[in-house]
C-alpha cells in the first residue's frame, strides 16, 4: 500500500513562524525523494513558501494553505520557481459576521497581557487569523506571549467565549500565538473529503501536526484520519521531534 504524507508547518516542519532549520531542510529534501508528500497549513501560501523554501515547496505534490481552504497545485513540477509555477485547485470565501472584528479588538483591550504590537488580525482566504500579541510582534514577544497563555490559557478561553456568540463559525488555536476563525467545516479535515476521499481507500495517508488535540487546528485532520482504517496520525511538539520521526520505518 503506497503512501501519501501529509505535514502542517508551523511547530512541525519550522519554529513558530519562522524559517526552517537549514540541517533539517537537508534532511526533509532527502527525505521526500520519491514521496508523495503534501503541506497542510494555516498559513497563506506566501508565508508557507518564506518559511520551507521554494526547495522544499517545490518538491511537494501540492500546498493546502489557509485551514486548508485554497489548494495549489504544480503546473510545472520539474522546475517550479515561482507563483506563476502554480494553480489554484479550488478557494473557498469567507465573509465576517458584522460585530466579529468589534468583538476582536475588545478581545485585544481586555487581555491582561502587557504588551500589544498591533496588527491584530489577518483576513486570509476563507479564514481570518487573529492575535492578541499582534502580527507585528517579534520572536522574543511572541515566546513570552506563549508562555503567558500556557499559564493563563487565555486563547482557549477567548475561543470559547466567541463560539457561544457565533454558532456558525469554528474558532481554534493555531502555531503559539494565534487563534484561526473560519466557517463550521472549513477547517484541515476538508481536505480528506475534497481531495483525498478516493484516494484514503487505497493508500496509507499519514498526517504530522502540532495542534492535534482540541481546540487546536490540526485536530479536525487528525481526529478525520484516526476514524478510518488506512489514517495515521502523529503528534510532534517541535521540528526536532519530525526529525526523528523520518528516520523511523513508518516514514521509510
Amino acid at each position: 500500500m503506497s503512501k501519501i504524507f501529509l505535514f502542517d508547518v508551523d511547530g512541525t516542519l519550522t519554529p513558530a513562524k519562522s524559517r526552517v532549520d537549514n540541517k533539517f531542510s537537508k534532511q526533509f529534501l532527502n527525505w521526500m525523494a520519491n514521496k508523495e508528500v503534501y503541506i497542510v497549513s494555516g498559513g497563506s501560501f506566501v508565508r508557507i513558501i518564506d518559511q520551507l523554501g521554494l526547495d522544499i515547496v517545490g518538491k511537494t505534490s501540492g500546498v493546502f494553505a489557509c485551514m486548508g481552504n485554497i489548494f495549489y497545485r504544480q503546473i510545472d513540477n520539474i522546475n517550479p520557481t515561482g507563483f506563476d509555477d502554480w494553480q489554484i485547485v479550488y478557494e473557498n470565501k469567507f465573509k465576517a459576521p458584522r460585530g466579529l472584528y468589534k468583538d476582536l479588538c475588545a478581545a485585544v483591550e481586555e487581555s491582561g497581557y502587557y504588551t500589544k504590537t498591533g496588527n491584530h488580525y489577518e483576513e486570509r482566504v476563507g479564514m481570518v487569523n487573529f492575535s492578541i500579541v499582534g502580527r507585528n510582534a517579534n520572536e522574543k514577544e511572541r515566546k513570552e506571549y506563549a508562555d503567558y497563555d500556557s499559564e493563563y490559557n487565555e486563547r482557549a478561553k477567548i475561543v470559547e467565549r466567541l463560539k457561544q456568540k457565533y454558532d456558525r463559525l469554528d474558532f481554534v488555536i493555531g502555531g503559539a500565538v494565534s487563534i484561526d476563525i473560519f466557517k463550521i467545516g472549513s477547517d484541515k479535515s476538508q481536505v480528506i473529503d475534497k481531495y483525498f476521499e478516493e484516494a484514503i481507500q487505497s493508500n496509507k495517508i499519514v498526517f504530522v501536526g502540532d495542534r492535534i488535540e482540541f481546540p487546536g487546528n490540526d485536530y479536525s485532520l487528525a481526529t478525520s484520519l484516526q476514524q478510518h482504517q488506512n489514517g495515521s496520525v502523529y503528534e510532534v511538539e517541535k521540528w526536532e521531534d519530525t526529525a526523528e520521526l523520518l528516520k523511523t520505518k513508518a516514514f521509510a
